[in-house]
């Protein structure tokens, strides 16, 4: 079985732990990391992602599998260009979009998408309580600034993108760009929004094999 690591969102974590427990009740050895922001780790994605490598770096085992949830994927590309312990990415909800980079924009879309909703919102407060508004304001920033198309081409593990259909925050537009610029495949999940894979743990597992195979 495989050793995956999962970055999840800004400020967010409770969301992915259905995912996290899943892999490893199918014998996966999974780790679900503490998300940008949270008081303890770097507000911003850049420090944030470097720190990720580094710990992987110290562990001293390759991880087979980086998969990185929205912002996480940013993060996670910062972290795949530290280490070289890190075989295989997989991007899920790539952001942010070129068309959102600002802070209006991001956010604005972020609130009324009108794509299906993952976690009710008093699902995440106790999550975002955890960073503060200042700390998740400084995240928000970073992750317009740090650009996913700049940093793919430059990393040599393998890459997989997940382009949910109806995410609000990324065009397929996008998705297939950063697919072909990190010379990997493209993964789409009809029907799905932003917040994928929660609630639809066969289907992650489905894309899961796939990027490991």
């Amino acid at each position: 079985m495989a050793r995956i690591m999962i970055i999840p969102g800004l400020a967010v974590r409770g969301y992915a732990t259905e995912t996290a427990e899943a892999l490893a009740a199918a014998g996966h050895d999974v780790g679900l990391v503490d998300p940008v922001a949270w008081h303890g780790v770097p507000d911003r994605l850049e420090p944030y992602g470097r720190r990720v490598a580094a710990e992987i770096d110290r562990d001293g085992a390759d991880v087979d599998l980086l998969v990185g949830l929205s912002v996480g994927t940013q993060a996670a590309a910062v972290a795949a260009g530290h280490t070289s312990r890190i075989r295989r990415l997989l991007l899920v909800s790539p952001t942010v979009d070129p068309r959102l980079r600002s802070r209006l924009r991001l956010f604005g879309t972020f609130l009324f998408g009108g794509e299906p909703k993952g976690p009710a919102l008093h699902q995440q407060v106790p999550d975002w309580a955890r960073a503060g508004l200042v700390r998740i304001a400084h995240g928000f920033d970073s992750a317009i600034k740090v650009r996913l198309e700049r940093l793919l081409p430059k990393i040599t593990a393998e890459v997989t993108i997940v382009h949910s259909e109806l995410d609000s925050l990324g065009s397929h537009g996008y998705a297939a760009k950063l697919a072909a610029d990190g010379g990997g495949r493209l993964i789409i999940v009809p029907g799905a929004g932003h917040s994928w894979p929660t609630g639809d743990g066969a289907g992650f597992g489905r894309v899961l094999a796939e990027a490991l195979g």
